[in-house]
């Protein structure tokens, strides 16, 4: 039976077995919860025997209602379907639950529903237990310094939509290497609900998958849905599956995008020619366009000649149209793409946008404004809004007065706030409606790619989700290195990532460039940093091996020395190539070795030559040892970084 996409529902001693997606589920006919969780591999082999529950937070009632509070459980069937319709002692709603087996997919959903009674905030939790004891367990979320393991976190709180401080996929996967068994939970990446958490910590005995800020109200229900699939004892295969389930969301739109790989800078509105020619030579491939409008808010100003930046404000130069069709020219006479700056969400000047737009303005839970940014507020960009119908009209506006633009910088794309001074229909805190800013994005992206793609691109600015890169071509990780780490997951395919640099000195440059190799980023290529283009001399033919990478999926398909870090990808004609920064100094010794790296690919065996590329050095060809299932290869210990290439 092939356990990847035959699903199948039967009676069990205990209540019902499911199989599907890899897993299989005992439901137990005393409280329609799980019983017992194992991952079908060669054989069943059992994840977890403790059983799970599913919990409601009703913040009306200031209760949180589990299986201890069951009044009654009936339960339906159909060939795939598992239905279970829960009532609670004291509970003025209903909880319908839905496993299904059909085709590859095994999905939990669950709908809370009222006939009658007060509006309420509330929350759905779907909790299963650890294996114990758990210190074997590790898992991996979208996020930086992953995977990790349970006993790392005295509290663990991986939510979904932030930027700086969650997950960007709503998606954790739990493994036993030793077993070979792991369990990948997901929330379908289409589903839009105001926040999903994963929540746990080191002493507490569950995960629980919790869909919070949910509103009911009679007629209304809420809801939350996952994603269950059986893995194998690593976390690469499991981004695998949701590569292959959900490709849209990791594979551009765009047919440009992937001659836009390498060197970006955020920039102004009035690129000089020398400066262009600078850029140009520093490996620029796409600019900026930053600062060009006369507010934040307003990206597309009409009825004025000419006006001051909304951005650069002590900058006395006034803009027009045809200085900004100037320096889209400039830039492409040096074949470095054009891409103006704008936001469809976010931020609002306070002093110089219509004041009919204040209508339109965030309020946070204590009923006040607020901020992400100097002199603005936050704006809800909703299209039935006055702010949401100007920026239609701004997205409409741009590409028809530009129409030489390569595609847009999107900034901003990070906002995901909670507002109260507007309702969603589906969102709700404290007991009142409220808003999830980052449900503006969807309407006005959908926009831009239908008057954008193909042809043309959208670059982002460190996005939130997921769910919106489904939309987006690029994206920049702005200023810090760890947001390299952190992002990398939208990269998956054929989608490029940039790491902006701030910084022109010898030492910040070569670490940009060493980040760089790692994740098979861009760069920044600021003129300021001409005094140092025999780095960018020396780096850019290496780092140029990883244009249109992609990542690979074998479990554990990379081992490196204590010396070194390093990522595997499958680069654009097929070779794998492995990206590789010496992060240890040592002292100098007789002899001195670093040791070898191991490759383990399904193809590995057939590697035929290993050649490391290194800058300001010539390429050179290194010896395999070959294993039955690997191959290692020696580094030099005078390599400080560079990129392997492996080829067939």
């Amino acid at each position: 039976m092939d356990l990847e996409r035959e699903g199948k529902l039967s009676s069990s001693e205990r209540g019902w077995r499911i199989q599907g997606s890899g897993l299989e589920l005992e439901i137990s006919r005393a409280d329609g919860c799980v019983a017992q969780l194992s991952v079908l591999r060669d054989q069943a082999k059992v994840w977890t025997p403790d059983a799970g529950d599913v919990t409601v937070r009703d913040d009306r009632m200031q209760r949180c209602f589990g299986k201890k509070d069951l009044a009654h459980v009936d339960f339906s069937t159909s060939d795939k379907e598992l239905r279970i319709r829960k009532s609670f002692h004291g509970a003025p709603w209903t909880l319908e639950e839905r496993y299904c087996c059909d085709g590859a997919l095994l999905t939990w959903s669950a709908e809370l529903s009222m006939e009658s009674g007060e509006y309420r905030s509330c929350a759905i939790s779907w909790n299963l237990p650890w294996p114990q004891p758990s210190y074997p367990i590790s898992f991996w979320a979208a996020r930086e310094n992953m995977p990790s393991a349970p006993h790392r976190f005295a509290e663990l709180a991986l939510e979904y939509g932030e930027i700086t401080s969650g997950i960007l996929i709503p998606a954790l996967c739990s493994y036993w290497s030793d077993q070979d068994i792991g369990l990948l939970i997901s929330m379908p990446f289409d589903f839009r609900t105001p926040r999903m958490r994963f929540r746990s910590g080191h002493r507490e005995l569950d995960l629980r998958t919790e869909f919070d800020w949910l509103a009911l109200e009679p007629g209304k229900p809420a809801k939350a849905k996952l994603l269950l699939h059986g893995t194998p004892g690593d976390w690469r295969p499991a981004l695998g599956w949701l590569y292959q389930l959900y490709t849209e969301y990791f594979e551009p739109r765009s047919h440009q995008i992937a001659q836009l790989w390498g060197g970006h800078i955020s920039g102004e509105f009035n690129v000089s020619d020398d400066d262009a020619r600078i850029m140009a030579a520093l490996g620029m491939k796409w600019h900026e366009i930053h600062a060009h409008f006369p507010a934040y808010g307003n990206y597309h100003p009409e009825g004025m000649e000419s006006w001051r930046s909304g951005h650069a404000r002590k900058n006395p130069t006034m803009i027009s149209v045809e200085m900004i069709k100037k320096t889209i020219s400039t830039l492409h006479k040096h074949q470095i793409a054009a891409m103006p700056y704008l936001q469809v969400s976010g931020d609002g000047d306070v002093e110089k946008l219509d004041p009919a737009m204040i209508s339109s303005r965030l309020r946070d839970r204590r009923g006040e404004y607020f901020s992400a940014w100097p002199g603005t507020v936050l704006m809800n960009s909703d299209p039935s809004l006055p702010f949401g119908a100007d920026i239609t009209r701004q997205i409409r506006g741009m590409i028809e007065r530009y129409p030489d633009i390569d595609g847009i910088f999107l900034d901003q794309p990070c906002y995901n706030f909670l507002d109260t001074a507007h309702s969603d229909g589906i969102t709700a805190v404290d007991n009142r409606p409220a808003y999830m800013s980052g449900f503006n994005y969807f309407p006005h992206l959908e926009l831009l790619s239908k008057l954008l793609h193909p042809n043309k691109s959208i670059i982002g600015n460190a996005p939130f989700g997921i769910g919106i890169m489904k939309y987006i071509d690029g994206f920049m990780a702005e200023g810090s290195s760890w947001l390299c780490d952190h992002l990398q997951y939208y990269a998956l395919g054929s989608k490029p990532q940039f790491f902006l640099m701030y910084k022109y000195d010898d030492a910040s440059l070569e670490m940009m460039f060493q980040k760089a190799l790692l994740y098979g980023a861009g760069f920044a290529s600021y003129p300021a940093a001409l005094p140092s283009k025999d780095l960018f001399d020396a780096y850019c033919p290496v780092l140029q091996k990883l244009f249109r990478r992609r990542w690979i999926f074998d479990p554990n398909p990379l081992q490196l020395p204590a010396t070194m870090q390093g990522h595997i990808y499958r680069g654009e004609t097929g070779s794998l190539l492995v990206s590789l920064v010496r992060t240890m100094a040592r002292l100098p010794r007789s002899g001195q070795q670093d040791g070898s790296i191991r490759i383990a690919t399904s193809d590995s065996q057939q590697i035929r030559k290993a050649i490391l590329h290194c800058p300001a050095v010539l390429p050179k060809e290194l010896s395999i040892a070959r294993e039955q299932d690997a191959i290692q290869v020696g580094i030099p210990p005078e390599m400080t970084a560079g990129v392997l290439e492996l080829t067939f």
